[in-house]
């Protein structure tokens, strides 16, 4: 994926609930409350999300105060009703003007534009409003609210965190920790060890990596393989798990028409699961087992409408050098301490993209499942033990390679011959492990 998102849900009161009655601090509209304007009223002062923000009203009715910001696409919030440390407002504003030079941390016109606009929500009602949207929120009438934040990757983030999943595969220098010694630090460094200059050497290969990986290993589709751009569509058993969600919210929305304090109690998990928090840790175990990737079948996996993965004409094939296929028993083996039995299908976990990032979370990851196409799957494993890039090797084998310059200097078995002349999968096109290159 490229994105991610967070639910949260809020518990709005009016002037004759028990929310809003305790003191709060003289500076800045903190806790929710508006401090200066109307203490016993259950209000959000004027602030700005970089999330891509859905709220949904399910009980009781507020009004949204909105108006347009003048940074497009913020990568940090403003949040001037929420806090007034330091650290916050630095870095709040040092980001910011990035964008906009004279950019100030108060809700005033210097930071928007246009008029002001108030919104009503009740009951079922949905609004979006996009990030970098000034706006403020007053419970108009005690109730219930569901707010979806969705965040983004930038194009900016993909492209760098994608050419550092590159450069660390390419070469152990790029991997190397940074270090510098200054000349005559010690006599057996005289030189001192500059790592500027080696810094230099490395940015001066740069641009051919990025020439290399845009012309011949699949640029951009390389970083978004067709998973991302068409997504497949829904089971029935996803589906039905939806529907089981909504149910949820709905009930607590009801709840909430009577007690908002008992639906401030209530107990939700994304898997309409109300008593999740009690889960026990086999229960837990067992709900990752079931939720541990996407399982799909290779053998009769079919893409979705308007996509193909069919050969174009005067085309090459291109091993993306962002993915790596994993045999699943390899991964199980060690946690379980039994093999997979050798009959029946076998597991395949392919990763696309994951090296940019510090926790190694993958853009596309999915498990395939085969009885076909094992003997070709684990030839494709084989050839990334040896460094040996499939796709080159399918188009010299149909001939496609017409400079010597290109051709791989391996010695091919019969196996070699078989398998690297066959048209891959689809799924592992839709997947992003090959893709086709017109010339």
């Amino acid at each position: 994926t490229l994105g991610r998102g967070e639910v949260e849900l809020f518990i709005g009161a009016d002037s004759g609930s028990d929310f809003g009655t305790k003191p709060f601090p003289k500076v800045g509209k903190i806790g929710g409350a508006d401090a200066k304007n109307n203490p016993t009223k259950h209000t959000t002062g004027w602030h700005t999300d970089f999330q891509e923000n859905f709220t949904i009203q399910l009980s009781g009715i507020k009004k949204w105060t909105l108006r347009r910001g003048n940074i497009r696409h913020p990568i940090r919030a403003t949040t001037p009703h929420y806090c007034r440390e330091a650290s916050v407002v630095e870095n709040q504003l040092k980001v910011a003007r990035m964008s906009r030079k004279n950019y100030g941390f108060e809700y005033d016109d210097n930071n928007t534009l246009g008029e002001e606009k108030e919104i009503y929500l009740y009951p079922g009602d949905v609004l979006y409003f996009p990030s970098g949207m000034w706006h403020k929120v007053e419970s108009v009438e005690a109730g219930v609210s569901m707010n979806v934040s969705l965040m983004g990757t930038t194009w900016a983030s993909l492209v760098c965190n994608s050419l550092q999943h590159l450069l660390l595969g390419q070469d152990e220098r790029w991997r190397e920790v940074v270090t510098f010694r200054p000349p005559n630090a010690s006599a057996n460094h005289s030189g001192g060890d500059d790592g500027v200059a080696r810094l230099q050497k490395l940015l001066g290969e740069l641009p051919e990596i990025i020439r290399k990986f845009t012309t011949e290993s699949g640029g951009a589709i390389s970083l978004m393989p067709p998973a991302l751009c068409y997504p497949q569509r829904r089971s029935g058993e996803v589906e039905e798990e939806e529907e089981k969600w909504i149910e949820e919210l709905q009930r607590i929305g009801e709840d909430a028409d009577s007690d908002v304090d008992e639906a401030a109690s209530d107990s939700v998990c994304i898997d309409g699961d109300e008593n999740g928090a009690d889960m026990t840790n086999e229960e837990v175990d067992e709900a990752d087992h079931m939720t541990w990737g996407i399982v799909v079948s290779l053998d009769d996996f079919v893409g979705p409408p308007g996509w193909s993965s069919d050969e174009p004409s005067n085309a090459s094939l291109v091993k993306n050098p962002l993915a790596s296929l994993i045999p699943m028993a390899i991964v199980t083996t060690p946690v379980t301490g039994s093999d997979i039995p050798n009959n029946g299908p076998k597991k395949y976990i392919l990763n696309v993209n994951y090296a940019g990032n510090e926790m190694c979370e993958s853009h596309v990851r999915v498990v395939l499942e085969t009885i076909d196409h094992i003997d070709l799957m684990d030839w494709y494993i084989g050839c990334e033990s040896k460094a040996i890039d499939a796709g080159k090797l399918y188009c010299e084998v149909k001939g496609l390679v017409k400079s010597t310059e290109e051709k791989l200097d391996l010695s091919r078995t019969s196996s070699d011959e078989r398998y690297a002349g066959s048209v891959p999968p689809t799924a592992l096109f839709y997947y992003g492990y090959f893709s086709w290159n017109k010339k």
